[in-house]
């Protein structure tokens, strides 16, 4: 019994009643993972059931292959035909400006396909094929290549281990029946392989997706009913067409002004559903047109939202969980001590076993400033003087729990002496630290499973380094260490692959073709990403695939359909929600799959804040800093409230990247890393300009800069940095005593807030001078420039000059031969640059009301002067 059933619904409850000793066929790794789950959840085993990719069925063969043949590298394949290439066209003055990498990828793109389709080229097809007989005669030299070498690509690989059962070389195993499931269409190796299954397996039952004005969809129906196959189209009443209820005139798509608004009605959507019970977590899947490109936005929004999110096998352990612990706890280890950073790291559950409050030693050193972890001790020893004085039992019984973990942590930092040694003894002396902690492979005072699972795994990453980084023989020091640490981890040298989070997963359409989900949120449904753009011309050429005989070379349309069946399966087969972020003003680029099936838009204005009672954390983390007096007005305000302070870095900022500076406005973008060493390097150069102001011993100053600088342990270093510093601060003197300067005073560098406002076209701006000079009576307001920029760029000193028209204002120079300097306001009329630039800054200010400012209409799809590309190239 062969059937093929055509199906516009389809799930993986068409799979439930797979047997022990059956063959089920998948086209992704995803859903095979899915169905295992689901019948090991129904049956409690999964039997002896293998679920396979076509790939997967032919591994032995591919194994018998590989006993006699290596694979080529992708780097080596590309120089083999680059040189092949180089031969046929020798002398052919006509080639010499094709040869070309993005050339000479599509000819292997074309020679795969070649060996896939497995056709045989004889020497007569060289002088029919007029255009592209270079590539027949390339194939034939490749193959030759690699048959003398012993070698393979995928493709041939795919095709010789298929001929080996095609030649009766090799069998497949017995299976009593096979199911196939979800299939669009087949590749010609996978036809190939479907032809055997066909001859070998008498009880195969194929489910497809199925529509009656797609093509392909017919296509694929001819070729397994020129299999033997029965088409069916239904397998009970629920499946039968005539039950399908039209979905399609019901559906609407949500179309918002960016996609930061895109994700928060998502999110809304999400939380709703869940709250109603609707949907658990793990019955719902957001999908997105590109992962990597939705990837930081949905982060950012769920993890605020406190739901919890999978990026199916892309996350890792580097993101999530245990490893980013790791890394927290190592830079504390081996680092300068950070207050931030230990609060952190004490209050860790890893680290923090007893449940401690440290409220107590947070409060009490706030205000202080620690250089040295070894203070934090002495601050213990006297709020432990003070509670026995007192005799608070609380507070003695909390601090007894916070000593304990303060010691383990000073225990385990003294693991780490400054001096270099081998990457292994690093890595053996952090093995160290965390059997110190009770982070063994075991764990046991974890309760949570996954993080038993990353122990085990972080001590495998330890296992595997010192058997692979024998060859870092030589001595580096700690910050060396976990530098090379980090970066294997971040480019995955090592498996840190584990799940931490079990959450919502975010997928491709096609993974959630067949899988059991009870809705899905189709997000990003904009015609720039659905369908995808396809290169045309060379890989696209239809008399190639004629000439070739190649029927794998798929034309524009062909994808279009195969994305559509996609889009379709989803639509009739689950609960739908849709959404897309509109790109530009002018347009709606609205994907064509929204067209054609009818669905209706929903066009979503530019309102932030959504006229209803609940509000996500952004929502309210924006009307808290909207600077709005009425609560209740600003949660049923529909329009963005007004934006009317500025301080002077955004307006820097918003002058070199309006894109950047709205977003950053709106709390969507990532927190801007703090330079620490060049802040801390300045308040040492202002303390040291103070202390030489009012005449102090040299040697003093000296000694005080050595026991400051905190960057370095290297003693000969230190000095040259402090004679650095000294140098500076004696130029800068010089020149601020031949200003006349009394008395200096650094502003802005901690918790002292020293701001100068302004209102300019009806907008608040804030000026921070990171210092006070005084002359007299005077008070006049200086900055550092640290940066040599261009005479278009605008900085604190122009807008103080500019905007703000400050009488004088003082600069220190960092980078260029003047050390200090005064300008003083002139009368002279502006020159014309100066003028530009005040007026653009006038217009911009005038339209920062508008989120519609910052859609790009240009055709440019990345903003070359910010580091924010992946915001940028959404707009």
């Amino acid at each position: 019994m062969k059937k093929a059933y055509l199906l516009q619904k389809i799930n993986l409850s068409l799979l439930d009643d797979a047997q022990p000793n059956e063959l089920i066929i998948l086209p992704r790794r995803f859903v095979i993972n899915k169905l295992k789950e689901r019948l090991v959840e129904k049956n409690g085993v999964l039997f002896d059931t293998d679920i396979f990719t076509f790939d997967d069925l032919i591994t032995p063969a591919k194994n018998e292959v590989l006993k006699t043949r290596k694979v080529i590298t992708r780097e080596q394949e590309v120089l083999v035909v680059f040189q092949l290439l180089k031969s046929i066209f020798k002398g052919k003055t006509n080639f010499e400006n094709v040869l070309t990498y993005e050339f000479t990828n599509q000819v292997i793109y074309l020679l795969n396909l070649m060996f896939l389709e497995s056709k045989d080229y004889s020497q007569n097809n060289f002088e029919s094929a007029e255009n592209y007989g270079f590539l027949i005669k390339l194939f034939e030299k490749y193959k030759e290549y690699l048959d003398q070498n012993n070698l393979v690509n995928f493709s041939y690989l795919q095709d010789l281990a298929i001929k080996l059962f095609e030649e009766d070389k090799l069998e497949f195993k017995e299976y009593s029946a096979a199911k196939i499931a979800f299939f669009t269409d087949f590749r010609c190796d996978q036809k190939r392989i479907l032809k055997l299954i066909a001859e070998e397996i008498t009880d195969i039952e194929f489910f497809m997706p199925f529509f009656d004005d797609i093509e392909i969809c017919i296509e694929t129906a001819k070729f397994l009913e020129s299999l033997g196959f029965d088409i069916v189209f239904s397998t009970n009443k629920e499946y039968s067409l005539g039950n399908l209820d039209s979905l399609s005139c019901q559906l609407k798509v949500y179309s918002y002004p960016n996609i930061i608004l895109e994700i928060n009605s998502l999110v809304k959507e999400i939380k709703k559903d869940i709250s109603e019970r609707k949907a658990g977590f793990d019955k719902i899947v957001v999908v997105v047109p590109s992962v990597e490109r939705y990837k930081d936005a949905l982060v950012q929004a769920f993890s605020e939202e406190m739901l919890p999110v999978n990026l199916t096998c892309q996350k890792s352990l580097i993101e999530f969980g245990f490893i980013k612990f790791v890394l927290e706890l190592l830079e504390f280890l081996g680092g300068e001590f950070d207050k931030k950073n230990f609060e952190r790291i004490v209050s860790h559950k890893f680290l923090n076993t007893e449940n401690a409050n440290f409220e107590i030693l947070f409060s009490k050193i706030k205000d202080i400033s620690i250089l040295e972890f070894e203070q934090i001790e002495l601050i213990l020893e006297e709020i432990e003087f003070f509670v026995n004085l007192y005799a608070f039992d609380d507070v003695i019984e909390n601090l007894t729990k916070v000593q304990r973990v303060f010691n383990r942590l000073k225990r385990i930092k003294n693991e780490y002496d400054k001096l270099p040694k081998p990457f292994v003894s690093w890595l053996e002396n952090t093995k160290k630290v965390f059997e110190r902690l009770g982070i063994t492979k075991h764990a046991e005072f974890v309760n949570d499973i996954e993080f038993v699972k990353a122990f085990y795994h972080l001590n495998e990453i330890f296992k595997k380094g010192q058997e692979n980084f024998k060859e870092f023989d030589s001595d580096f020091t700690f910050e060396e260490f976990l530098d090379i640490f980090k970066t294997i981890l971040s480019q995955k040298m090592v498996d840190v692959s584990i799940n931490i989070l079990s959450g919502i997963d975010v997928l491709s359409i096609q993974d959630v073709v067949g899988s059991d989900y009870q809705k899905v949120y189709l997000i990003g449904l904009s015609d720039d990403i659905l369908p995808r753009s396809n290169s045309e011309g060379f890989l696209r050429n239809m008399r190639l695939k004629e000439e070739l005989m190649l029927d794998e070379i798929k034309d524009f349309d062909y994808i279009f359909q195969k994305d559509l069946v996609h889009f379709r399966a989803v639509l009739n087969s689950y609960d739908v929600y849709m959404s897309y972020p509109r790109y530009y003003q002018t347009e709606t680029n609205k994907s064509p799959f929204l067209e054609l099936e009818g669905i209706e838009e929903v066009r979503v204005l530019k309102n932030y804040i959504p006229n209803d009672d609940k509000l996500t954390h952004r929502e309210y983390k924006f009307i808290k800093n909207a600077n709005e007096k009425d609560e209740e007005k600003t949660c049923t305000c529909a329009q963005v409230p007004d934006i009317n302070q500025i301080k002077d870095r955004e307006l820097i900022e918003y002058q070199s990247c309006p894109l950047k500076f709205a977003f950053r406005k709106f709390n969507v973008d990532r927190k801007e890393k703090e330079e620490k060493h060049f802040l801390s390097n300045l308040q040492l150069l202002f303390s040291c300009i103070q202390k030489i102001l009012s005449s102090k011993d040299p040697q003093e100053i000296l000694d005080f800069l050595l026991s400051n600088i905190r960057y370095t342990h290297n003693e000969p270093v230190k000095k040259l940095a402090a004679l650095d510093i000294m140098q500076i601060s004696l130029e800068i003197v010089e020149r601020m005593n031949e200003y006349g300067v009394e008395e200096f005073i650094p502003q802005n560098m901690k918790d002292k807030i020293f701001v100068v406002k302004k209102m300019f076209e009806g907008v608040e701006l804030q000026l921070f001078p990171n210092f006070i000079v005084k002359i007299d009576d005077q008070e006049i307001c200086g900055f550092v420039k640290a940066k040599i920029s261009s005479e278009k760029e605008i900085d604190k000193i122009w807008i103080a000059n500019y905007i703000f028209e400050l009488d004088k204002v003082a600069a220190i120079y960092l980078f260029e031969k003047t050390r200090f300097v005064i300008y003083e306001k002139t009368n002279a009329s502006l020159d014309k640059l100066t003028q530009e630039i005040l007026s653009g800054l006038k217009e911009g200010i005038n339209k920062l009301g508008e989120i519609e400012t910052y859609k790009k209409a240009q055709s440019v799809k990345n903003c070359f002067s910010c580091e924010y590309s992946h915001v940028c190239l959404l707009f």
